[in-house]
């Protein structure tokens, strides 16, 4: 089936690749979101506005039909560069040294404003084109050479790799190229060596000390120090975050007794300043290790420190250590009044409700008059904050009356925290009241972003999102247009809501800047979205299908677990055709890990033999036989004689029974009892059916109620009346289980010609009346060899 989606919409979707188009025009891309499939053109109505959730984005000329879609910010460079790790594959020709010497001067150049995320494929092109120019640095003119190798350009590449984001698979990479440009940049360029500005070495050692090695930011200042004495902030503050980071409780003790050798006090001041920084990237961790660790002059932390770190660790439910550094601050049993709103939060955090913080309050005041008078609201927003951390709705609103009893005025923060409450408790009518009387959508990203992503994401996956379609629009606005960086959360229910509406070129456009920059865990939220809308059985099969292309282009390092699931759901649709395409797109992979497995085959020939698709059986079979990295086992084989069977060839199946039996593995029960279900089409079923039955009593094998009922098809599938009625009689006494309803109607199934069903439910009337009562409440269904009895089978699953 050709999708409507082209592969130039998609390409850059994986590792961020750079896109280019020939003749697809932008407006093919941001066209109108719309629930219908067919959309009529809107040029002959210009008076028509409808709401398109790029419509911000659109650049004028390619709205109105003119020009190209340009390359993203984050792809540009990308293309020579990606050439080049081609070339060097396949050993082919490589890109001329100039281009290469432009794209890695461009990757950096336009980062520099906004350096954004690079992820392990960006890092690794850019290793290799750095190795490569390396290499051939003599034979580069004077602009190539400054393009990658001059001061100016080695400094950028250190700024955009500190101050981008890179994700933990990239971190190793990118530490390699910093490290390839610093030692570059203390090379003797005609200056001497070791010439280094100090903005670069203050930005390599950020670099070095967030990513996991502050050891050898730690010799950069040592070797540098002169050059360093005097900065602000002091980087060795940034090489205590690192071992901070690492919770290397040694290396911190070491560093901060030692660091007056090098003129540098790690006093209150800096105490406070460090905490400060950890605190406002949330890590708890860190932040421990970091308090804990000894000040110059035996100096306790400072008022401000402690009381940050009491907040701190309420919010993130260590109420222990809280306690513990509430504790010295030598109180009484009432608090001072610079320290009242602290000790408000930790009674709340140890249970205590608003009613019972109003009492406190009281008691307080009624020892020092002062404490009431000294509680703000910012005081009250943080008893809200900490409800809204326990997830606690109510709780937050009994603390938010509390600034109407204390005579205070709520701010615009209050607003924001009672906003995130109500979208905590997924209140839909009560977020939108606050979003129009009391919080301004567009100022909602500066003020608080992570609280913008939770709020789009509740909208996007509430009943009411398609009523609430404008409004999901007009917050992402602001988001959009400041290139804000979304959570995964996000965007997996941004792609969930647009793929309902069946808009998936607004998906691409969607997915198309952002997917590159996740980890694989934030990759894996939103494939799930895409995945959940393609297993979705109530959705179109086109639909689907245009769907999982998407799906296939967007994220090609999916395993074959997930692909395997996607292709039963086109078993279950009964669409073997697009199945079977699913799973020779899983045959086609290069990365061997994502070929399929014996589970993968297994389950390819059962849905083949629900479909009794024989052209496609025959297709799959033939991979099976070029496939040398699976090995065949029973399971394989259950299914391939399962899949003959249903697609009417009985004699292959048997002829693979017989492979299994001459394999070292052998047959298992379930083999058994797909024999039986070979034996209902077999030329001499009755007497092969007979034979294993005998067999199996005589090895002592056991027999369910499953593998007894197959027994029973087989012998009625032949018309074998007698001898089926034979067997359901001896039921007990073979196996030990009656016969049920269920058992009657399986026989009534499987015998064919109307006739012979009379004469089953004549028998079944007399014989077993109370059975066949029951099993009569159950419809029955007309077929090509007559009647049968609806939802009544005996699958074997292989």
């Amino acid at each position: 089936m050709q999708s409507h989606l082209t592969r130039q919409v998609f390409r850059a979707l994986i590792n961020n690749e750079p896109l280019s188009f020939s003749r697809c025009r932008r407006n093919q891309l941001l066209h109108i979101i719309s629930p219908a499939r067919v959309r009529s053109s809107l040029a002959s109505l210009p008076h028509v506005q409808r709401r398109t959730l790029f419509a911000f984005n659109l650049d004028p000329k390619a709205a109105a039909g003119e020009g190209q879609p340009t390359t993203l910010a984050s792809e540009k460079g990308l293309k020579p560069m990606t050439d080049l790790k081609r070339s060097l594959e396949d050993k082919s020709r490589a890109p001329p040294d100039h281009t290469l010497a432009n794209a890695f001067k461009l990757f950096f150049e336009t980062r520099v404003d906004s350096p954004g995320v690079i992820n392990s494929f960006q890092a690794r092109l850019l290793s290799m084109t750095w190795k490569y120019l390396k290499a051939r640095q003599e034979e580069l003119d004077d602009g190539d050479w400054h393009n990658v190798f001059s001061v100016d350009s080695l400094e950028r590449i250190l700024f955009v790799l500190s101050e981008a984001q890179c994700l933990p698979e990239s971190r190793e990479t990118i530490l390699k190229i910093a490290r390839f440009a610093y030692l570059e940049l203390r090379a003797d360029h005609g200056f001497g060596p070791n010439s280094v500005s100090r903005p670069a070495l203050l930005v390599y050692i950020n670099l070095l000390s967030i990513n996991g090695n502050p050891e050898e930011a730690r010799h950069v200042i040592i070797d540098f120090g002169g050059q360093l004495r005097g900065a602000k902030p002091s980087p060795w503050l940034t090489v205590l975050k690192g071992f901070a980071l690492k919770d290397d409780r040694r290396q911190l003790r070491k560093i901060t007794q030692d660091l007056e050798k090098y003129g540098v006090k790690f006093d209150q001041a800096s105490h406070e300043e460090l905490i400060g920084i950890l605190i406002a990237q949330d890590l708890f961790k860190a932040v421990q290790t970091i308090y804990e660790c000894p000040l110059a002059d035996n100096a306790e932390p400072s008022l401000d420190t402690k009381k940050a770190v009491i907040n701190y660790a309420v919010m993130r439910s260590d109420i222990v250590w809280a306690k513990t550094i509430y504790q010295t601050l030598s109180e009484g049993s009432s608090p001072s009044p610079e320290t009242a709103g602290i000790a408000l939060l930790l009674e709340a955090a140890q249970g205590s409700s608003a009613s019972s913080l109003a009492e406190k309050v009281k008691l307080w005041t009624a020892t020092n008059p002062r404490i009431k008078g000294i509680l703000t609201i910012a005081d009250v927003n943080n008893l809200l904050r900490y409800a809204n951390v326990k997830e606690d709705p109510k709780l937050a609103a009994a603390f938010a009356k509390l600034a109407e009893q204390w005579g205070l005025v709520p701010d615009e923060q209050t607003h924001l925290l009672q906003l995130e409450s109500s979208v905590q408790a997924g209140d839909v009518e009560t977020t939108l009241q606050i979003l129009e009387n009391q919080v301004d959508p567009t100022s909602l990203p500066q003020a608080n972003i992570s609280l913008a992503n939770k709020l789009i994401t509740m909208l996007c996956l509430s009943e009411k999102k398609d009523s609430l379609f404008q409004q999901i629009s007009s917050l992402l606005d602001p988001l959009f247009q400041d290139d804000v960086q979304l959570e995964p959360a996000t965007v997996a229910a941004l792609t969930s809501m647009l793929l309902y509406r069946h808009d998936n070129a607004a998906v691409s456009e969607l997915l198309r800047p952002r997917l590159a920059t996740y980890d694989s865990q934030g990759k894996t939220l939103i494939r799930t979205a895409v995945t959940d809308f393609i297993l979705d059985l109530n959705q179109k099969d086109d639909d689907v299908w245009e769907v999982y292309e998407l799906f296939r282009l967007a994220f090609p390092e999916t395993g074959v677990s997930v692909r395997t699931e996607l292709m039963s759901t086109f078993f279950e649709r009964k669409r073997s055709d697009l199945a079977v395409l699913v799973f020779g797109h899983m045959r086609q992979a290069e990365d061997l890990s994502r070929r399929p497995k014996p589970d993968t085959y297994a389950r390819c020939f059962q849905g083949l033999a629900r479909t009794s698709d024989a052209t496609n059986l025959e297709l799959v079979h033939n991979m099976l036989k070029l496939d040398l990295e699976v090995e065949l086992n029973t399971r394989i084989l259950n299914g391939l004689m399962l899949a003959y069977a249903a697609c009417d060839m009985p004699e292959k199946s048997m002829n693979i029974f017989r492979q299994i039996l001459q394999s070292d593995e052998g047959p298992s029960t379930k083999t058994i009892a797909l024999f039986f279900k070979v034996c209902e089409k077999h030329h001499n079923g009755v007497q092969e059916a007979i034979k294993m039955f005998n067999k199996v009593k005589k090895l002592e094998i056991e027999v369910d109620r499953r593998l007894y009922s197959s027994y029973i098809e087989a012998v009625a599938a032949q018309c074998e009346f007698d001898l089926a009625t034979e067997a359901i009689n001896n039921m007990h006494a073979e196996i030990g289980v009656p016969p049920t309803s269920t058992t009657i109607g399986l026989f009534y199934n499987a015998i064919p010609y109307q006739y012979w069903k009379d004469q089953v439910e004549e028998w079944a009337r007399e014989k077993y009346p109370e059975l066949w009562a029951h099993l009569e409440r159950t419809e029955r269904s007309e077929h090509e060899e007559g009647q049968k009895f609806d939802g009544i089978s005996n699958e074997v699953w292989v």
